[in-house]
């Protein structure tokens, strides 16, 4: 296919973009004469045509192009770089040819996995005692093995290998038994890896980095024969190779990883075999050491490609505020040398063309054509290295470039790595840089969140899309802006997962950190819980989805924090809304807070105040009060130390069918639901006082949402305990046996579900079983509570007067051993 565009004009240059390599086949522009280098777009059948300036990239009209009817036999239309300059109507077509390479380490060659292969048939020198193989190698798919170089692997050779798991291994071979060392590699990254054998210890580095040696008996390796580049039909390597040595001996790391900066010669001490692989074109590797082990490519389908090669073989370093010219490689056909062109600029440092009178220019812009002879460009260190404000010692910069020939542009990109460095004698140290470049070439990339917000707001939501925008637009607005919102939707049953779907959506895209989690319902506390499981920040906000904070909140909460020493929470006054409310908060007791509650719901704690209750939120209590059941057990776990905030800058909703005014109606209930909790905390008789509200006729509501708990929460003692206690009394009521066997089931399922300490449900069954007239059973538990706590006799003893109860007692209470 033929592309005809028109003519050049000194005030309207064409541009135009394709990626694969282009053949001028008419028109009289020498390399040299070029002077501006311009690409748009990619995959476009017609031209983009810029009409301002010769450097101009903007594009403001299109001209289809026409096509005559020749054609020629050629690779899809990909990147073309039109070079502005004077000249008539250019042909230009896509063309086969050979490679056209960009870098210093111009070509490298690509083994297919099935059956390529290099062989040098009879190597000279081979290593008998100790040896080194190493290269650079680019995995293209991990295999059961891969072999990268090996010799008479069975019996006495050696072989270096990737295995299927990605692990890079030199083994050896002892009488049919194989020893190996070994260290992971990832595919698709060019990776510098060697291989040792030192007489006693096999070992592989990776990156200059050694892995764990694999010991073994001191024998000889077999010195005779052929080496094996690629596998063959034995293993094959999938991926590409270049800068493959053997020396003949085991180098030490500090020789090892200078080799990954700098070519050796050829005719280095102890060098038996390298193979540079920079021909770029036919059938022979050759050998840069004198011995002379060239390499036979495989014929036909057999053999590699070459290809370009991407191996990073050199990083220069440069001090700040210096200079260093860099020459910029790359192999063309027949040895002619190509040109290179700019395709990106490096992000520390500015480069500089020299012009034709000495002088130097600095370059603006990309794609720009290298001018001078020697492929050269000075790269010039800033004067300081900074980081958002901090000095840094190191940091690593890069640019990249192509080169063509006057007919074609190479196909790949080479990268052009700089370390600059606040000090020269830093250059010795850079690999122990973290923002080195040999740390950024190296380093693997694990997917990793981003940085972790100060606060993480969680937000219940069940069945409230009316009211949960307010809530979110409240944190929006908040003058404090470090934070994530975590909204969990405890299985609503109407269109609040939706509602909530699209506020998140929404503020989402405008940068703001906001999560929906969807989970089965199990009340307000679990899904606190829930959400504070996946909380990244250090500090928690568990804010109600019918509630605001006030704009100022967290700033001054965070304000609290820091002006406070040792603080844990931080928390503000309360203001109703829907009806008119105000909490001034009490100061705080800790003692107090057993029997008053002195905090509300949203206070911003630390993460390790809810990491020490086991738990977190207790999910038991009934109709709410599970945040001040939660304060009572994080005094006790860990203490609080409060920031109050004197100002209304928590606004809680009051409506008449919200949850608080379900507590307000049923708060005896809700309270022993608390209390029953911590059955050491509060004095016994407050807690049989406690079992008395659900012996007596308790109301409807209380029955179903204890029958609820039970059923969410089957691992959880108190609501046995609690409807133990309703079957109790229902038993009593009617007369009916049935509801006294399932009551003595629950206190038997609740001691099994409690701790130690808690002797609430064996005391209902002793009590239950002389209710039932099963004297001897109930007063033998009645008497191994005696004997583990303290004080419960004499609740006992007085039982008549600190409950209603009226529990009848059998002839075994005049045995005189009973309290024993």
């Amino acid at each position: 296919m033929q592309l005809f565009f028109l003519p050049l004009r000194e005030d309207r240059p064409t541009c135009f973009t394709t990626s694969s390599r282009v053949r001028f086949s008419s028109g009289t522009v020498s390399p040299f004469s070029f002077s501006g280098l311009i690409p748009v777009g990619h995959f476009v059948p017609y031209l983009h045509c810029c009409s301002e300036s010769r450097k101009s990239l903007l594009s403001s009209e299109l001209i289809q192009p026409e096509l005559n009817n020749s054609s020629v036999d050629s690779p899809r239309l990909k990147d073309v770089y039109q070079f502005g300059g004077s000249g008539g109507i250019w042909d230009m077509q896509t063309a086969e040819a050979q490679v056209l390479a960009a870098g210093e380490a111009a070509t490298a060659l690509q083994f297919d996995g099935i059956d390529d292969y290099a062989l040098v048939r009879d190597f000279q020198g081979l290593p008998h005692t100790e040896i080194t193989v190493c290269g650079w190698v680019n995995v293209h798919k991990h295999k059961t093995y891969s072999r990268i170089m090996s010799h008479e692997w069975v019996n006495w050779g050696w072989n270096f290998y990737v295995d299927g798991n990605g692990v890079i291994r030199f083994g050896i071979g002892q009488d049919n038994h194989d020893f190996a060392a070994g260290k992971i590699i990832f595919r698709g990254r060019w990776h510098h890896v060697a291989g040792t054998f030192n007489g006693s210890a096999l070992q592989v580095y990776v990156d200059g980095v050694p892995g764990s040696r694999t010991f073994v008996e001191g024998k000889g390796l077999d010195h005779d024969g052929f080496l094996s580049i690629g596998g063959a039909e034995w293993d094959p390597f999938w991926g590409e190779l270049d800068e493959l040595q053997i020396w003949d001996r085991a180098l030490p790391q500090e020789r090892i990883f200078s080799l990954m900066e700098q070519r050796p010669t050829g005719n280095e001490d102890g060098l038996v075999g390298y193979w540079r692989m920079d021909e770029g074109q036919g059938l022979v590797l050759r050998d840069m050491t004198k011995l002379g082990n060239h390499a036979q490519l495989g014929r036909g389908r057999r053999s590699p490609k070459w290809v370009p090669s991407g191996a990073p073989l050199s990083i220069p370093c440069v001090p700040v505020n210096q200079s260093l010219t860099v020459k910029l490689h790359g192999k063309a056909d027949g040895g002619s040398t190509p040109m290179p062109f700019l395709t990106s600029l490096p992000s520390d440092g500015i480069l500089h063309q020299q012009l034709a009178n000495g002088s130097f220019s600095a370059i603006a812009s990309v794609p720009t054509q290298v001018m001078h002879p020697a492929q050269q460009v000075l790269f010039r260190a800033p004067e300081a290295l900074q980081r958002d404000g901090h000095a840094l010692e190191s940091a690593c910069t890069s640019f990249t470039f192509r080169v063509h020939d006057g007919r074609y542009a190479s196909d790949g990109e080479a990268t052009v790595w700089l370390d600059v460095v606040s000090n020269r004698s830093l250059c010795g140290a850079r690999h122990l840089a973290a923002s080195s470049c040999w740390q950024e070439r190296t380093r693997i990339k694990y997917v990793v969140p981003h940085r972790r917000p100060k606060v993480s707001i969680i937000v219940p939501l069940y069945n409230q899309p009316d009211v949960l925008g307010e809530t979110i637009d409240s944190i929006i607005a908040q003058t404090f802006r470090d934070w994530e919102v975590i909204i969990v939707n405890d299985g609503s049953t109407d269109n609040s997962h939706q509602v909530a779907s699209g506020l998140v959506a929404r503020y989402s895209k405008q940068g703001y950190r906001m999560r929906l989690m969807l989970k089965k319902n199990g009340g307000l506390a679990d899904a606190r819980n829930f959400g504070i499981r996946f909380a990244r920040a250090e500090w928690i906000l568990p804010l109600d989805s019918d509630d605001i904070i006030q704009p100022t909140f967290l700033e001054k909460a965070f304000a609290a924090l820091d002006a406070g020493a040792g603080a844990n929470l931080a928390i503000a006054d309360l203001k109703g809304f829907g009806r008119d409310f105000k909490w001034v908060l009490p100061e705080y007791d800790a003692t107090d807070l057993r029997y008053t509650n002195m905090f509300h719901c949203s206070a911003v704690i630390h993460k390790s105040v809810w990491d020490a209750v086991p738990g977190g939120y207790p999910t038991t209590t009934l109709f709410g009060y599970e945040d001040w059941a939660f304060w009572i057990a994080a005094e006790r776990r860990v203490g609080l130390r409060p920031a109050t905030i004197r100002e209304f800058l928590f606004l809680y909703r009051i409506r008449e069918e919200s949850m608080h005014q379900t507590l307000l109606k049923n708060q005896e209930f809700s309270l022993a639901s608390v209390r029953m909790l911590y059955p050491t905390m509060y004095p016994v008789e407050l807690l049989i006082n406690c079992h008395d509200k659900f012996l007596v006729n308790p109301p409807e509501k209380v029955v179903q949402t204890v029958e609820e708990k039970a059923h969410k929460f089957p691992a959880a003692a108190v609501p046995r305990l609690m409807r133990g206690l309703i079957r109790e009394g229902m038993g009593f009521s009617v007369h009916h046996g049935r509801f006294w066997d399932e009551a003595l089931q629950d206190y038997r399922d609740a001691a099994e579900r409690t701790s130690f300490e808690d002797w609430q449900p064996r005391w209902r069954e002793a009590l239950l079983l002389q209710r039932m007239g099963r004297y001897a059973e109930g007063n033998a538990t009645m008497i191994s509570l005696f004997r583990q706590f303290s004080g419960l006799d004499l609740a006992y003893e007085s039982l008549h007067i600190t409950s209603m109860q009226r529990v009848p007692r059998g002839p075994v209470y005049s045995d005189p051993n009973m309290w024993e």
